[in-house]
């Protein structure tokens, strides 16, 4: 497939990216198969880890490999996310300076993360109330659900996998609003989407490395979890928007070679999380280089992988492909309910039932079973109605400002 062949599709499918179909069928999807396969490699190296970390115990010692599966899921959600939102703000282009289409963005994406999130957020009250016997309180709930808990400082008390979504959230809210602003002041379109993207990746970049000497600054939580910390790990995923719109040549004719220099990067970020002491494996030091440009190069990585995943169109889906779209699609629900799942399944099951390698592999299959089945239905009875509701709500709102 030539580069301009590849280049035609790409705009032929710009606006279906945002597309979220109630079910996959083996019929031609049109939504980017390669960028479906990063969405579900990432999820699914959130929940293997988390599912095996429950049974560690239970399973031999080389399990303990997946244990940073986990932090790397969560990175490549960044990336995708950079990627995708910047290529839905360059489509809008100076469009965006027009008041009706930010808040059309707004409602387009509340509608697609909040109603979910929401669910969620009652359910783990009642996980608090009967796993720990523990009441939270009012301020505790509200500022959870308003994403105020990990913002410049970590006070995240329940539903502590919430601290990325709360990263995407304040990305989705203060990104595009920045831009905006950058549009009322500069009519070049391109002038102000790189320096916002310029602003935001320093700002973060520079706060981690202030922040680094400083005893309490761990990587894996504090340095990890503060949304102040993290916007720079979605800016280069926007940054390689940009690139794949105005050098789309260039970013897919060299797409193999940078998305094996991304792997290299990844391989060799993902060995410094690890070190041999006295013969045995354990987690990597907590240095200076951990807590700042490793987040970084970690996000570089993922994003060289782009190139590849947003050029991976299939000619016919396959029963792989349709499973890898499927969990894709539920790739939202399955982030929320597999660590509460795990969570249930770790407090009451039995000991003998994991008191073998062989049964340690049985209950973690089952639960992944489990979340997966309730993922999907989630998904097709919640959040994908919820989501088309922004089809007809979000117009209306947009010609109702458009008059006033």
């Amino acid at each position: 497939m030539t580069s301009g062949t590849i280049i035609a599709r790409q705009k032929a499918r710009a606006g279906t990216e945002e597309m979220f179909p109630s079910r996959v069928t083996h019929a031609h999807s049109p939504r980017l198969f390669g960028l479906d396969f990063l969405r579900a490699l990432a999820i699914a190296g959130v929940v293997v880890a988390h599912g095996f970390g429950f049974m560690m115990g239970h399973l031999p010692w080389w399990f303990g490999l997946i244990g940073h599966c986990g932090f790397y899921g969560v990175e490549l959600f960044f990336a995708l996310s950079g990627f995708l939102i910047g290529s839905l703000l360059i489509r809008l282009g100076p469009a965006l300076a027009q008041p009706d289409r930010l808040v059309t963005f707004y409602i387009r994406r509340w509608f697609r993360t909040l109603p979910l999130f929401w669910l969620f957020i009652g359910f783990q009250i009642l996980l608090e109330l009967g796993l720990r016997q523990r009441h939270l309180s009012y301020s505790e709930i509200v500022q959870h659900a308003f994403f105020l808990r990990n913002f410049n400082t970590l006070k995240i008390t329940f539903f502590p996998e919430s601290w990325s979504l709360a990263v995407e959230e304040w990305f989705y809210l203060l990104f595009p609003a920045l831009l905006w602003l950058g549009l009322r002041v500069v009519s070049r379109f391109n002038v102000a989407f790189l320096s916002v993207v310029t602003a935001f990746f320093l700002f973060s970049t520079f706060a981690r490395m202030i922040e680094a000497p400083r005893a309490y600054a761990h990587w894996p939580d504090w340095q990890r979890e503060l949304v102040i910390f993290r916007f720079d790990a979605l800016m280069i995923g926007v940054f390689a928007a940009w690139i794949s719109v105005n050098y789309a040549r260039v970013w897919y004719r060299s797409r193999w070679f940078i998305a094996a220099l991304g792997v290299i990067i990844l391989s060799a970020m993902y060995a410094t999380l690890w070190r041999i002491t006295d013969h045995r494996l354990e987690w990597g030091a907590d240095s200076y280089f951990a807590r700042t440009f490793r987040f970084n190069l970690v996000s570089l990585g993922f994003a060289m992988l782009l190139p590849l995943a947003s050029s991976w169109q299939l000619a016919r889906e396959t029963f792989a492909s349709t499973a890898v779209r499927r969990i894709a699609l539920w790739s939202y629900a399955l982030y929320l309910v597999h660590f509460p799942v795990f969570q249930i399944v770790a407090k009451y099951t039995p000991a003998r039932w994991t008191s073998s390698f062989a049964q340690g592999i049985a209950v973690t299959s089952l639960q992944f079973a489990a979340v997966i089945g309730i993922s999907a239905l989630l998904y097709r009875s919640y959040e994908s109605r919820c989501t088309h509701l922004r089809e007809r709500v979000a117009p209306a709102i947009a010609r109702l400002l458009r008059r006033t």
